[in-house]
C-alpha cells in the first residue's frame, strides 16, 4: 500500500490546482445543414495521401481488422450523438473503391480532389473523412506492469464541403497513454480511465467522442 501514498498525496495537494474534477470544455460547432456521407476509415501510409499534416512513420500500415473496428466505433458514436440520416461507411466505401487518385497538381491536391469526387459520387453536401495515421495497441497487463507498451494513436477527422470544395472543419487527435506521474496535467484522464492502461480502441472512442462534438456531429 505504501507505493500508492504519493499518488494520493499528489491528487490531494496538486490536482485542485489543475482542475482534476473538471474536463476541458469542448467547442461544439453547429451541425452542418445538408446531406452527409461518412467515409470508412483509411490508413494513409505516405505523406502525399494525407489531407494535412505528416505521418509519424511512413510505410507503417494498420491492420485491416482495426479499420473495421474503427468504422463500427464511428457508427456507434454517431448514434450516441443523435446523428441520423447519413450514408454509412459501408455504403460510402463503394464510391471509395470506384474513384481513384488522379495525377493533378500536387499530390495533396490529388488526395483532396479524390475525397471531393467520393462525396459527389455519394450525392452528398458534406463528407466526413476519418483517417488513422498511427496505431500502437496496448501490449501487456492493464494493471501496473513494468513491461508495458502503452496504447498510442493518431487520428484525423475532416469535414469537407463537397459543393464548395473546401475543408470546413478538422479535428486532430494524437495521444500516447502516460501514467499520472509522467503527466500530471492530464490527471483527469488518468482517473477517468480508472488508473489503468487502456487499449487503442478505448483511445479511439475518446477521439471520436470529442472530435465529432467539435465538428458539430
Amino acid at each position: 500500500m505504501k507505493r500508492f501514498i504519493p499518488v494520493f498525496l499528489v491528487c490531494f495537494l496538486i490536482l485542485p490546482l489543475i482542475g482534476c474534477q473538471s474536463k476541458s470544455s469542448l467547442v461544439q460547432l453547429p451541425r452542418p445543414i445538408g446531406t452527409i456521407a461518412v467515409a470508412g476509415f483509411t490508413n494513409p501510409v505516405f505523406n502525399w495521401e494525407l489531407l494535412a499534416g505528416y505521418l509519424p512513420i511512413e510505410g507503417n500500415p494498420v491492420d485491416k481488422k482495426v479499420l473495421k473496428e474503427l468504422d463500427d466505433k464511428l457508427v456507434e458514436v454517431l448514434g450516441k450523438h443523435g446523428v441520423t440520416g447519413y450514408a454509412r461507411p459501408a455504403i460510402t466505401r463503394q464510391c471509395q473503391e470506384i474513384e481513384v487518385f488522379e495525377n493533378m497538381g500536387t499530390r495533396r491536391e490529388a488526395a483532396f480532389s479524390y475525397w471531393v469526387k467520393v462525396g459527389k459520387c455519394m450525392a452528398a453536401d458534406y463528407i466526413l473523412v476519418p483517417q488513422v495515421l498511427f496505431w500502437q495497441d496496448l501490449r501487456g497487463m492493464q494493471k501496473a506492469d513494468l513491461n508495458i507498451q502503452p496504447a498510442s494513436i493518431v487520428i484525423d477527422l475532416f469535414l469537407i464541403d463537397v459543393n464548395n470544395k473546401r475543408i470546413v472543419r478538422r479535428y486532430h487527435f494524437d495521444e500516447t497513454q502516460q501514467t499520472l506521474m509522467e503527466n500530471m496535467l492530464q490527471a483527469d484522464k488518468f482517473f477517468d480511465r480508472g488508473g489503468k492502461w487502456v487499449t487503442g480502441l478505448y483511445l479511439a472512442d475518446e477521439a471520436l467522442q470529442n472530435g465529432l462534438t467539435e465538428l458539430g456531429l
